[in-house]
Order: structure tokens, then C-alpha cells, then sequence
């Protein structure tokens, strides 16, 4: 048995590791550079995995007030793996000047405003309409009115309000495993993860704030408060559509009275949310740019690559415009019957559900950016699974891409991270009773 000293001894060792592996990566590497990147991100969560194993309940919140202090680190620092900010401060500049950013394409945007140049050549999405729901808008507004003149600064409000964003989640996280009889150190396989961290606190991402209205949303509804728990649910709808997937299981948790109730208050909400964005373009323009992702844009996909080389093989081209939507309607039908299969008793097993039909939908994705295996890390945080915290470290595979001039994906990789992935999680499933298992969680 390890005594005292040594194991503070070693997880001194892994905090000191981590801050300069987040250092670096927050204000020091370049993505091209995927070699240093992924020796980088295999310290994290190497460090990750020994934190988390090794802590106590006694240890929690000192824990969680790292993790609170390691999403800090990037404050000042541009987005080192993405560039998706640059249209997130275009929206903002837009609005900020009362123009509708679902109006127009950014190469129809006629009036000047700070950084345009320099913003119009950095996006990667200006041949296509935005596609950001209202409470992202309404942050990137926000930094727009703090910071009109300054990327960096635009930057720094936005990370100060996934910040916040994040800091509510680790806050509420364990009262609500305590309040489902979960430990709440479970909390701490999001909390730590080093994906987490880099992703959302330092590129950006919005899934901390997705993830802290649902995380509201649930508390609420285990709280038997269903109309708050509503309202928060639309919030979260409203910033990414994703949790617009997990509603049908409302019908197996609630009664159908009180099901009915919850969808009519979620539909109002978010609906009410949309208004000071409607007016006769949004929402064509909104489903041109939404169609895009089913039909034309692919990325570290699994299955339908595999589907996509059949269809090489069959017709001699690229079968996107057949296959994706096709995958959509797959995806979408097997999240229904993972979300309705019966009625789900315990929380492990709501959590459980949504956790299968989410992977499901990315498993048939055409594209699943490294930062979407974020929102399986905290719904596993719930269950018995695991399989989402392997995903989050062989995502970062993905960035192969980005290390050579074409943006040529290596296949190999993407083998390799699927492999692993879905054979790590049949090992679980087989292991496990049953996947939708109604016995609470001890440890």
C-alpha cells in the first residue's frame, strides 16, 4: 500500500505536468504541429487518469477548484486548434450593428466594421449562412459591445463566459450525483478531462454551456420542478440543437400528463428565444446551412466512410449526397428506439440511454469534430461506461488533418480511433447486465 507522501508526492508530479502541457498548448503550439500536440494531450491524460483513480472524496473540492483554475490558464490566449472564433466575432460584430447574421453570406456583408479583413479570411465558414442559435448569438453580441476593437479581447469574453459556464457545471455536477445517490467523485472524469478543458475553456467550443443548462435542466427535474426544468432544457436547445435529441425520453420518465406539459413549455421557450432572430430568411437560410452537414462536409467519420468506399467501389463516386441523409434517418430512428425502448425507472438509466443514442448519432455522423465526444464524457459521468473517456483521447487523432497542407485525413488513424472506441465499449456493454441498468451507483 502507497503511503501518504508518495502519493502526494505523485500527484504533485501530474499537476505539475498538466499545467505545462495546457500551458503549451494554450500559448505556444501551432496544430500543424500534430506530433507535439499529441504528446501533449497523451501527458494529460495520463496525469487525468492517475487524478482521477487516486482521489477521494475528501479530496473533491480541492480538485475541483484545479479544475476550475485549469480552465483559467487559457484567459488570455487565442484559440490554438480551431478558428471557429472568427465567425462567432463576425456574428457578434453583425449584430452588434443591427444586422441579422442569418440574412447574409459573409462575402454580401457590405458595411466595414473592426477586423473585418482579418476576420472574413480567417473563418472557415463563409460560403455558408450561419448556423449558431440564439444563446450563442447572444454571447457573441456580448463580446462585440465589451470588446469592439479586438479579436483578443472578443475572445476573452466569450472564454470568460464558458468559464462561468463551466464553473456553475462543476458546482452543480456532484450535488446532483449525491442527489441520485451517485459518488460524487465521478464528477472529476469530466471535470479533469483534459479534452474538456482545451476544447471548451481554451478554443472555445460551446458544449460547456450546452452542458451546464442540461446538467439545470435535469437537477430541476429531479427536483420534481418540470416547468423550470423545461425552460432550462430550451436554453440548452437554444445554443446547440443537440439536447433537442434527448427529449423523448421525457416520455419515459415522466407521466404522459406531465410529458405533455414539458414539451408544450420547452416548445414555447424555445421558440420565444428564437423571436428577435425571425424574420422571412432565417429559417431557410438556417436549414440551407444545417443541410450542409448531411450532405457536402465530412470529417473523422466511421461508419459512413466505410459506406462511402462501398459506394467508390459501386458507382465511381462520392455517394454524400445519397448517404448522408440516408445515416440521418438511421441515426435518427435508432435514437428513438434507444430513448422509448421502456420506461426507464433510474437516473443511471436515463443517462445511460442518452449516452448509447448520442454515440449512435455520432457513429453514423459525417462529421464528428474531437469536442463533440464532450458531451459523452459528461453523460458517462452518470453510468457505468467508460468507453466516452477513451473516445475523448483518441479524438485528438483527428488533428492529423490539420498537419499537412491538403488537410488530407490519414485513415489509419481514424481506424485506429474507431477500433478501439467501439470495441472498448462492447467490452462494457458485455460486461454490464444490462445497458439501461436500474441499480444505483456506488463508486
Amino acid at each position: 500500500m502507497q503511503s501518504t507522501s508518495t502519493i502526494f508526492s505523485k500527484t504533485t508530479f501530474a499537476l505539475s505536468t498538466a499545467v505545462a502541457c495546457l500551458f503549451y498548448i494554450g500559448y505556444e503550439l501551432n496544430r500543424e504541429n500534430f506530433y507535439a500536440l499529441l504528446t501533449c494531450f497523451s501527458i494529460l491524460f495520463v496525469a487525468f487518469y492517475f487524478l482521477v483513480k487516486s482521489a477521494k472524496t475528501e479530496s473533491l473540492n480541492q480538485l475541483l477548484v484545479i479544475a476550475a483554475l485549469f480552465r483559467l490558464f487559457f484567459l488570455f490566449s487565442i484559440p490554438s486548434l480551431s478558428d471557429d472564433y472568427y465567425r462567432f466575432i463576425w456574428d457578434g460584430q453583425l449584430l452588434a450593428n443591427d444586422i441579422n447574421p442569418f440574412d447574409y453570406l459573409p462575402s454580401e456583408v457590405t458595411i466595414d466594421f473592426p477586423n473585418k479583413a482579418e476576420l472574413l479570411a480567417g473563418m472557415n465558414s463563409a460560403n455558408y449562412y450561419t448556423v449558431y442559435p440564439p444563446i450563442a448569438q447572444i454571447v457573441y453580441l456580448f463580446s462585440a459591445w465589451l470588446s469592439p476593437n479586438s479579436i483578443l479581447g472578443s475572445v476573452m469574453v466569450m472564454r470568460t463566459i464558458i468559464i462561468a459556464a463551466e464553473i456553475g457545471i462543476l458546482v452543480l455536477l456532484p450535488k446532483l450525483l449525491r442527489l441520485i445517490n451517485i459518488n460524487p467523485v465521478n464528477s472529476l472524469w469530466y471535470a479533469l478531462n483534459p479534452l474538456v478543458i482545451v476544447e471548451l475553456s481554451g478554443n472555445l467550443h460551446f458544449e460547456g454551456i450546452v452542458l451546464f443548462f442540461f446538467l439545470l435542466a435535469v437537477y430541476l427535474l429531479a427536483l420534481n420542478k418540470e416547468k423550470l426544468s423545461a425552460v432550462a432544457w430550451a436554453f440548452a436547445a437554444a445554443t446547440k440543437l443537440i439536447p433537442i435529441f434527448f427529449l423523448p425520453i421525457i416520455l419515459r420518465k415522466l407521466s404522459i400528463k406531465k410529458a405533455i406539459a414539458f414539451y408544450f413549455i420547452f416548445g414555447v421557450a424555445f421558440i420565444a428565444l428564437w423571436i428577435p432572430l425571425h424574420n422571412s430568411t432565417l429559417l431557410p437560410h438556417f436549414v440551407e446551412s444545417v443541410s450542409l452537414y448531411s450532405k457536402t462536409f465530412e470529417f473523422n467519420a466511421s461508419l459512413y466512410y466505410l459506406v462511402r468506399a462501398i459506394g467508390y467501389q459501386v458507382t465511381d463516386y462520392n455517394i454524400i449526397q445519397t448517404a448522408g441523409p440516408w445515416l440521418a434517418r438511421i441515426a435518427y430512428v435508432g435514437i428513438l428506439v434507444l430513448l422509448l425502448k421502456k420506461k426507464i425507472i433510474s437516473w443511471q438509466g436515463f443517462f445511460t440511454a442518452i449516452l448509447f443514442a448520442l454515440s449512435w448519432y455520432y457513429l453514423l455522423a459525417l462529421i464528428v469534430h474531437p469536442w463533440y465526444s464532450i458531451t459523452l464524457v459528461f453523460l458517462a459521468v452518470f453510468t457505468r461506461f467508460r468507453f466516452p473517456m477513451v473516445w475523448s483521447f483518441l479524438a485528438v487523432l483527428s488533428y492529423w488533418a490539420y498537419s499537412n497542407p491538403t488537410f488530407q485525413e490519414n485513415f489509419w488513424l481514424i481506424g485506429v480511433e474507431y477500433t478501439v472506441v467501439i470495441g472498448f465499449a462492447i467490452w462494457e456493454v458485455v460486461k454490464t447486465p444490462t445497458i439501461l441498468d436500474s441499480n444505483p451507483i456506488k463508486t
